[in-house]
């Protein structure tokens, strides 16, 4: 994917922050939490999708650092 150290940090960083913000809420929403953590957590999801995007876009492969 991408060759330098910081690439694969941040994109690890992005994808386990976003798996875990969606299993949150999957879970809260089977358990019945409150309306406002999911909301949270589905923010949470959504920046790091944001951030994840924008970092393969701006930063991707064949790019430097």
């Amino acid at each position: 994917m991408f060759a330098n150290r910081t690439s694969k940090i941040v994109t690890a960083i992005c994808a386990l922050v976003g798996v875990a913000a969606f299993l949150g809420t999957f879970v809260l929403s089977i358990v019945g939490g409150s309306e406002y953590s999911e909301f949270v957590l589905a923010l949470i999801f959504f920046a790091t999708f944001l951030i994840g995007s924008y970092w393969w876009i701006v930063f991707g492969p064949g790019r430097r650092l």
